[in-house]
C-alpha cells in the first residue's frame, strides 16, 4: 500500500501560508489558519490542518505573496469560503486566481466602508439585468460578508462582487467584461428603439437573446467570431412584412454600432442568427401586448 501523499515547506511565507511542491513537482502556495506556524522549511505540513493548495502561474503567485503581506489572514479565510458557496450555488468550477481579486476586492470595499467612503458599481443595473444567477449569488456573498464584519454595505455590491464571479467564470479580462455588458447594454437599446417596444426581461425570448449578444460579443473580444454556422440561404422570411422591415432597420443600426465600437464587420450568419431572435422578441412583445388588452 502506497504512503499517503504529504506536503513538504519549502518556504514559510507567514503564519497562515507556505510555499510547498504538489505530487507533480509543481510549485504551490498553501494557505490555511496556523498552517505556517512554528515550523520552518523541511518539515511536513500537518495534515490535521485545515488547508487549501493552490497552483497559480509566477505572475498570480507574486501577487499572493503581497496580498498575504497586505490584507488580514481572515479576509482570505473568508474569499475561500465565499468561493465554495459560489461554486456550488452556480454549479461550476471558478478560476483559481478569483482567490486573489476576490480577497483584494473584500478587504478594500469593507475598508472603504469602515472609512465612510462609498464607490458605486456603474455597471450594477446592466449586470443585475444580464448576469441573474451571478447577481443572485452576489447577493448571498453580500449578507456573508455583511455579516461577518458586522456592516451594511449597500446592495450594489452585489455588483461588484458578481462582476468577479463573471470574470472567473471565462477567460475574459476586466476590460473585456467591462465591454461586454455596456455592449449588450447598448445593443438591447438599440433593438428596443428601433422596434418600439417594452421588452418583458421576464420572457423567454428576451433571456435568449440576452444570452446571445453576451456570447456574440465575447466572440467577438476573446475568441474572434467567425459566423454562427447557420445556412443563411436555407431560411426564408416574408421580406415585404412589417415586422421584417423593423427588423432589418434594427440589424442596420447593430451593425453600424459593431463597426464603430469594435471594429467588426457582421456576416450574413450572424445576421440571420440575430434576426431570428428578434423575431422571437417582436412576436413575444405582441403576443404579451394581446393579452394585457383582453385583461
Amino acid at each position: 500500500m502506497t504512503d499517503p501523499f504529504h506536503y513538504t515547506v519549502g518556504k514559510v511565507l507567514n503564519n497562515n501560508a507556505v510555499i510547498s511542491e504538489n505530487e507533480a513537482g509543481r510549485e504551490v502556495i498553501i494557505m490555511g489558519k496556523g498552517v505556517g506556524f512554528n515550523t520552518r522549511a523541511g518539515f511536513r505540513v500537518d495534515p490535521k490542518k485545515h488547508f487549501k493548495v493552490y497552483e497559480l502561474k509566477s505572475s498570480d503567485r507574486q501577487k499572493l505573496e503581497t496580498l498575504l503581506n497586505e490584507i488580514p489572514y481572515d479576509c482570505f479565510e473568508l474569499s475561500q469560503q465565499v468561493i465554495e458557496h459560489a461554486e456550488k450555488a452556480l454549479r461550476r468550477n471558478l478560476n483559481p486566481t478569483l482567490i486573489l481579486a476576490l480577497a483584494d476586492h473584500i478587504n478594500f470595499a469593507v475598508t472603504s466602508y469602515l472609512e465612510g467612503k462609498y464607490h458605486p458599481n456603474l455597471l450594477n443595473e446592466e449586470i443585475r439585468r444580464f448576469y441573474r444567477e451571478e447577481y443572485r449569488c452576489a447577493e448571498e456573498i453580500l449578507d456573508m460578508i455583511n455579516h461577518t464584519y458586522n456592516i451594511r454595505m449597500a446592495e450594489s455590491e452585489a455588483g461588484s462582487i458578481a462582476f468577479h464571479l463573471i470574470n472567473a467564470e471565462s477567460d475574459e479580462s476586466e476590460d473585456q467584461t467591462t465591454r461586454i455588458i455596456s455592449g449588450t447594454n447598448d445593443i438591447l437599446q438599440i433593438i428596443v428603439d428601433s422596434l418600439h417596444i417594452q421588452v418583458s426581461e421576464n420572457s423567454l425570448s428576451y433571456s435568449r437573446l440576452v444570452t446571445h449578444i453576451r456570447y456574440f460579443l465575447k466572440r467577438i473580444l476573446v475568441d474572434e467570431a467567425d459566423g454562427s454556422g447557420f445556412m443563411a440561404d436555407q431560411i426564408r422570411f416574408n421580406e415585404d412584412s412589417e415586422d421584417y422591415q423593423k427588423i432589418a432597420v434594427a440589424l442596420d443600426q447593430i451593425a453600424d454600432y459593431l463597426r464603430k465600437h469594435y471594429a467588426y464587420e457582421i456576416n450574413d450568419e450572424e445576421r440571420l442568427y440575430l434576426l431570428i431572435h428578434l423575431m422571437r422578441v417582436l412576436m413575444s412583445e405582441k403576443e404579451e401586448k394581446r393579452k394585457r388588452t383582453w385583461q
